[in-house]
């Protein structure tokens, strides 16, 4: 796989798979909304964020997407369609990279303007297919048409002397998204950014992506991904990164392991990690913390865990490799769970 930089984010080559997500509103004009928006792109950095990406339909956005470009921690890649001026103003901001869709840009001489613009600026290019916005001429099949105009507009760049792509190729439908990219991967080392898109709420868009990507990731193909989940970006992120952490790609941020709810609980230990998980997805220390909420697992979870909280009625036990270091009152158990996280090493 080639080696590509979006930002100071390497893709391909050997490199770690990043985890990307979409902001999920219209870029702020007001200084206190951005200013806000810079504490959300921190945490969710944080979290394990590498890239984000941002919809930029309008020049009028120019001032406001600069200086988010100036000020992000991580990349910024602006989200291009139908309007070619759009990616190169977007350029002209400071994005790091530029997804367009060259189905829907127009003439192939506003695309070759886009990949020269780029290359004089150094930033990367995503060609960006999805299923439902393809080209109506081609091959039956979704997935070889995909491909086939990925290679094309590939061709395109080359011929423009640019070279610093990746190529998406999306589908709602899980099987047609796996082929799509096994196809691509069979004839070019361009990486990919993987997602099955639309795949809609928390369950089902986890479900469906942890399948393609997961498999697709065991066979060595990828570089970056997203999971596309209606609801929060921060939940997009949290499955992202957890899914390179079964996979074994990636160490950083807190692995939780926790209890269902059953007829044996007497503390609520579902309420409890509702109330932590948040500040333990944003400390980025490679360990392991479980939250149990009986006296059944929870001693024996608590022995492979590098911090543990197991709860048993108002009385609430905090062990460190599965030692019994502290015995708190209920209401001081989030308190001691964050000092213990803050204080291991």
């Amino acid at each position: 796989m080639r080696l590509v930089h979006v930002g100071n984010v390497l893709i391909g080559g050997g490199n770690p798979v990043s985890v990307q997500t979409m902001y999920d509103c219209p870029i702020p004009h007001a200084s206190g909304d951005i200013d806000g928006l810079m504490r959300r792109m921190g945490t969710l950095h944080t979290m394990g964020c590498d890239i984000i990406r941002y919809s930029y339909p309008h020049l009028e956005d120019h001032e406001p997407f600069t200086e988010i470009c100036r000020r992000s921690p991580m990349p910024v890649v602006a989200d291009i369609h139908f309007d070619w001026k759009c990616a190169l103003d977007a350029i002209a901001c400071g994005a790091h990279a530029i997804r367009i869709n060259p189905g829907n840009i127009g003439a192939r001489w506003k695309v070759d303007e886009v990949f020269k613009v780029a290359q004089d600026h150094d930033i990367a290019i995503r060609i960006g297919l999805n299923k439902g916005s393809l080209p109506r001429t081609g091959s039956p099949d979704p997935a070889q048409r995909m491909v086939d105009y990925a290679l094309e507009y590939l061709d395109w760049a080359e011929q423009t002397g640019f070279t610093n792509c990746v190529v998406s190729l999306k589908s709602s439908d899980p099987e047609e998204d796996y082929r799509a990219a096994k196809l691509f991967a069979a004839q070019s080392d361009y990486p990919l950014h993987l997602g099955v898109t639309e795949a809609g709420s928390v369950v089902s868009s986890v479900t469906r992506s942890t399948w393609v990507l997961g498999r697709l990731l065991s066979e060595g193909i990828g570089g970056t991904l997203r999971i596309s989940i209606t609801g929060p970006i921060e939940t997009e992120v949290q499955a992202g990164v957890e899914l390179l952490r079964t996979l074994g790609l990636r160490r950083q941020g807190i692995r939780v392991v926790s209890c269902p709810r059953c007829g044996r609980c007497s503390f609520d230990s579902q309420g409890f990690l509702a109330s932590v998980e948040q500040d333990l997805l944003s400390i980025p220390k490679p360990m392991t913390v479980a939250i149990m909420g009986c006296q059944v697992n929870g001693p024996g979870e608590a022995k492979n865990a590098d911090l543990a909280i197991t709860g048993i009625g108002n009385s609430v036990f905090l062990y460190q490799k599965g030692v019994l270091s502290r015995k708190v009152d209920v209401k001081d158990a989030k308190r001691a769970l964050l000092e213990a996280v803050k204080a291991f090493h």
